[in-house]
């Protein structure tokens, strides 16, 4: 973001609102912010330097006011103030985007899925998030159509996507890199947009390619099941995930299965998908018990009726909660079922907070056993991405890569590929101790090759990652070269960010540059790749057919109904399809937090 004394910035060609004049940041009051202009303190951090922003009286749209940072602390001020303040802390990014009403479809900065707690905005960040609305404003008045129904559509994510890759190439001259990141002369990632005024052409660009899009990781809760009692920590969380535009009597109906649906089948791409859960001990506080699973699974078929199944299930178990035979038993009797598509299990969380290791002979490794006789050969574990209260000592990709030596014909998917919002990806490092890297290293100490029965999933890691290109190449080219190109897996963690499609989009035109392939060994992202992550590869990983789904669902009405749909939420009868279902932000879950009566630990 500009400073006051310096309103050129790395956006300078394309801003279009003059930056105010220089003040005596002694002078500001404390974090007040109001349409007509004012000043913030940004004070996400304790221990680190607090940001002084003035807004400006001049509005981009909808009376959002404009930021620009005047000054930056060197350390935390002592005064009353500022301790006053922090006891209200005041998020830039979150300020914008709740005036624009979450009507952008990529937004930067760090974001949650609910279940862990992202860092604060940047300045980077609410630079990038002003240039967003400026390009998207003006791209919307060239093009002649309505900024609300502009952000909605291929248009305003090329807008977004182009963005950031401005952003990647400004970083380039004048950010100093992290010492894990090897620079490069120009940015290693990249997306392929056309201007965003030009509609037409975006739609080419965006729009469906005729993929098979099998989604592995997407959400839902039932609202009236017995979780609602006996998870209240997990109630505020989900709570927290409703669309700000809810008006529901219960807002959880906003997060429930007709919600997964729509922004599943109706507002996205997405072909199959597989429903998961989050941490729990069964049906008393699952937010989504397996029978109500299998429920969703039904209801998808007979909307669809065309042969064809839409919707797979997990099985989430906790073999450290209670009897472990119990446990077991639980395991025989959903196969029973003949629904099963995978087991899932979180061994970082437990009671107090204690894990277990998927190697554990007590625990971790009879499950694995039990699934494996009963013909279940997918196993599930979330990995990195460290949750609210989980066990450190078990969120690492080490035992699950151990035991996959011992199973070989069972096929070990890690969640999230063990990313960490902790570190910042780049160049493989051996000693690193968190992160993607942590999950190479584990392949190449038990001699695992590529494409062998390690699989990983994307979920969130590339909703995180797209908005820093760069760290997004890295990532990438780091799974699709050491875990394989026929073992990267589409995920995304919807419906808790909204629908999926930004996230398609998005990686339809991603590209990882000549150079890093050059220097790291990565591959392309050609054309067959991304069909391979998108949904063939977990095709092969679940026994579908592409071509024989793909043909039953010729005359599905989820296919027939997207064109009605998508004029609906143009029309504002639906609301749009970018609204993350939340706390998106750091500032949503540290406030969720804070209002707890209860530390909060996953279901």
């Amino acid at each position: 973001m500009p400073r006051a004394n310096d309103p050129g910035g790395p956006f300078a060609s394309t801003a279009t609102i003059p930056a105010p004049p220089p003040l005596d940041v002694t002078e500001l009051p404390s974090g007040v912010v109001s349409p007509g202009g004012g000043t913030s303190i940004v004070d996400d951090d304790p221990s680190g330097p607090i940001t002084i922003v003035v807004w400006s009286p001049t509005v981009v749209a909808d009376g959002c006011p404009v930021p620009f940072v005047v000054d930056e602390s060197p350390h935390a001020p002592n005064s009353n103030e500022t301790r006053a303040a922090r006891a209200q802390p005041w998020t830039l990014t979150c300020a914008i985007l709740a005036c624009v009403g979450f009507e952008l479809p990529l937004p930067p900065g760090p974001i949650t899925n609910g279940e862990f707690v992202p860092a604060p905005p940047s300045r980077h960040d609410a630079e990038v998030l002003r240039e967003m609305l400026a390009r998207s404003d003006a791209a919307a008045r060239r093009s002649g159509v309505d900024r609300r129904m502009f952000l909605r559509g291929a248009g305003g994510v090329a807008a977004a996507l182009a963005v950031y890759n401005l952003a990647a190439c400004s970083s380039k001259r004048s950010a100093q890199p992290a010492t894990t990141v090897t620079t490069t002369s120009a940015p290693g990632g990249s997306f392929s947009v056309p201007p965003p005024e030009d509609i037409p052409a975006c739609v080419e660009a965006l729009a469906n390619q005729g993929e098979f899009i099998f989604d592995v990781h997407t959400h839902h809760v039932m609202p009236d099941r017995p979780w609602v009692q006996n998870a209240p920590e997990t109630v505020g969380l989900v709570e927290h995930m409703v669309p700000r535009d809810c008006m529901a009597a219960n807002p959880l109906e906003c997060v429930n299965r007709a919600s997964y649906i729509n922004d599943i089948f109706l507002a996205s791409d997405t072909t199959v998908a597989l429903l998961s859960d989050v941490p729990n001990s069964g049906a008393d506080d699952a937010p989504i018990p397996f029978d109500d699973a299998i429920d969703t699974q039904q209801f998808a078929a007979e909307l669809a009726h065309a042969g064809a199944p839409r919707v797979l299930v997990h099985n989430v178990i906790a073999p450290n909660v209670g009897d472990l035979q119990a446990r077991l038993d639980e395991m025989t009797a959903n196969v029973a079922t003949g629904k099963v598509a995978a087991f899932k299990v979180y061994n970082a969380w437990g009671p107090d907070g204690r894990g277990y290791s998927l190697e554990d002979p007590a625990i971790g490794l009879p499950v694995i056993q039990r699934a494996h006789d009963l013909g279940v050969k997918v196993m599930v574990a979330h990995k990195g991405l460290p949750l609210v209260n989980f066990d450190t000592a078990h969120n690492g990709p080490g035992d699950m890569v151990a035991v996959s030596r011992l199973f070989p014909d069972m096929q070990f998917v890690v969640f999230h590929a063990a990313w960490d919002v902790n570190r910042r990806e780049g160049a493989y490092a051996p000693n690193a101790r968190i992160g993607i890297d942590t999950l190479i290293e584990a392949l190449d100490r038990h001699n695992v090759p590529p494409n062998s029965n390690v699989w990983v999933d994307l979920g969130t890691v590339w909703r995180q990652l797209l908005t820093r290109p760069d760290q997004a190449a890295h990532a990438l080219g780091k799974l699709l070269s050491r875990v394989g190109e026929d073992r990267v897996l589409w995920g995304t963690d919807a419906i808790w960010y909204g629908s999926p499609q930004a996230q398609i989009m998005a990686f339809r035109t991603f590209e990882i540059s000549a150079e890093f392939q050059e220097r790291f060994g990565y591959p392309p992202l050609t054309d067959d790749l991304r069909r391979k992550v998108f949904g063939l590869n977990a095709a092969k990983l679940f026994g579908m057919d592409p071509e024989e789904t793909r043909c039953a669902l010729v005359g599905d009405p989820f296919t027939a109904a997207q064109p009605t749909a998508a004029a609906l939420r143009n029309e504002g009868a639906l609301p749009s399809p970018w609204a993350p279902k939340g706390p998106t932000t750091r500032r949503d879950l540290l406030r969720l937090f804070a209002n707890a009566t209860t530390p909060w630990v996953p279901s």
